[in-house]
C-alpha cells in the first residue's frame, strides 16, 4: 500500500474549498499558510497538493467559517475545469449514467487516493450513486463528503438542466443544525446516519438522452484524461496500456510486442506485470473497443466500416459481432434506438 505522501489532489479541486474561504470573508492564503500548503500552486491547474494535507484542511475550514454546511458552500464554486477534462467528458456524455460511468474510471484524476470510493448501484428499480469514504483514512471530514455529493448534484444540473433533482440523499453523519439547507440544495427528502453516502436518482431519469450530449468531444477528452492519468501514475501500466491502445487501435497496428516495446518493456514483462495487477493485455483490449465502440456508434457522421476501421478490426461483421457481444444489440440497432 502507498504511504500517504503519495497520495495527491488536483489543484483546480482545491481550488473550490480556497474560493469558499474567501466568500465567508476569510483569507484563505493564510488558511493555507497554517498549513504550510502553498497557495500559489492555485494558479496551476495541473498542480497537486498532498491528499493528507488537503484533509486537514476541510477541517481547518470548517473550524475557521464555523459553519457545519461549509461543504455545501464549496459545491456553488464548481466550473468543468474543476475536473480537468473529465468536466467536459461529463457535459458531453449521452445521459447521466454514462457520464457516472466515465466518473468511475477517472475518480483518481481528482484524488490518487480515490479510487473505489464512488460507486455505482443500479437495478430496474433504483440508480444510486455511493461515496464510500470508508477507504480514506483517516476517514474524510463531513464537509469533503458534502461537497462531492453536492458537486455531483450540480454536475447533473449542469448536464440534464436546472430542474433535475434526486430521490433522495442519505448520508451517514448526524443531522448538522443547518439541515435545512440541505433539503434547499437538493430539493429532495434528506436523511442522517444512514449506512451511505448517496444520491438516490430515479433510473429513467439516468438513462435519458442529455442534450449536451457530444460523442466527439467525449473521446477526445477520454483520451486527454487517459493520458494525463498514465503520466501521473506511471505505476498503473493498465492506464497507460489503455493509453496506448487509444493511439494505435485505428489501422490495427496494436500488438501485444508492439504496445509492449512503445512502454519501453518485454512482451513478456508486460504480461507479468499485467497479471500483478489482476488484468490482462486481452481483458484491456477488449474493455478499451468495447468504451470507444459506444461513442463511435452514437455518432451518425462514423459509418460503421469506418468505426470498425477506428477500433482495429480487420473486418466490419466482427466488430458487429463484438457490439452485439457487449451491448446485446447490433451496432444499427443501437444508433437507431439511441437517435431516436
Amino acid at each position: 500500500m502507498q504511504s500517504e505522501s503519495h497520495f495527491t489532489t488536483l489543484s483546480s479541486w482545491v481550488l473550490l474549498i480556497a474560493r469558499a474561504i474567501d466568500s465567508y470573508g476569510h483569507d484563505s492564503a493564510e488558511v493555507f499558510a497554517r498549513l504550510g500548503l502553498d497557495h500559489a500552486q492555485l494558479r496551476e491547474p495541473m498542480a497537486r497538493f498532498p491528499a493528507h494535507q488537503v484533509e486537514r484542511l476541510w477541517h481547518l475550514a470548517e473550524e475557521v467559517t464555523g459553519d457545519p454546511c461549509f461543504g455545501l458552500a464549496v459545491a456553488s464554486f464548481w466550473h468543468p475545469t474543476t475536473l480537468h477534462a473529465l468536466g467536459y467528458s461529463w457535459l458531453a456524455s449521452e445521459n447521466l449514467a454514462e457520464a457516472f460511468d466515465c466518473a468511475l474510471r477517472y475518480t483518481r484524476i481528482v484524488d490518487t487516493e480515490a479510487q473505489g470510493v464512488l460507486q455505482i448501484d443500479s437495478t430496474a428499480e433504483h440508480y444510486r450513486v455511493i461515496v464510500d469514504v470508508s477507504r480514506f483514512q483517516p476517514v474524510s471530514a463531513d464537509s469533503a463528503v458534502d461537497a462531492t455529493l453536492a458537486v455531483l448534484l450540480v454536475m447533473c444540473q449542469a448536464a440534464y438542466g436546472a430542474h433535475f433533482r434526486p430521490q433522495q440523499v442519505t448520508l451517514q453523519h448526524e443531522t448538522p443544525e443547518c439541515h435545512a439547507r440541505f433539503a434547499d440544495l437538493f430539493g429532495a427528502p434528506v436523511f442522517y446516519s444512514q449506512p451511505e453516502n448517496a444520491l438516490w436518482i430515479d433510473p429513467e431519469v439516468a438513462q435519458e438522452p442529455l442534450a449536451t450530449a457530444n460523442p466527439e468531444l467525449v473521446r477526445i477528452n477520454d483520451r486527454i484524461v487517459t493520458d494525463y492519468l498514465a503520466q501521473l501514475d506511471r505505476s498503473d501500466l493498465g492506464m497507460r496500456v489503455r493509453s496506448r491502445l487509444i493511439e494505435h487501435l485505428p489501422g490495427g497496428h496494436f500488438s501485444e510486442n508492439e504496445i509492449a516495446s512503445s512502454l519501453n518493456v518485454s512482451k513478456r514483462s508486460l504480461q507479468r506485470k499485467l497479471h500483478d495487477q489482476g488484468m490482462s493485455f486481452t481483458q484491456l483490449l477488449e474493455t478499451t473497443r468495447r468504451d470507444l465502440s459506444l461513442q463511435y456508434v452514437r455518432d451518425p457522421q462514423h459509418s460503421f466500416n469506418e468505426v470498425a476501421f477506428l477500433l482495429g478490426f480487420t473486418e466490419p461483421a466482427n466488430f458487429s459481432r463484438a457490439f452485439k457481444r457487449w451491448y446485446g444489440k447490433s451496432p444499427t440497432r443501437f444508433r437507431e434506438d439511441s437517435l431516436s
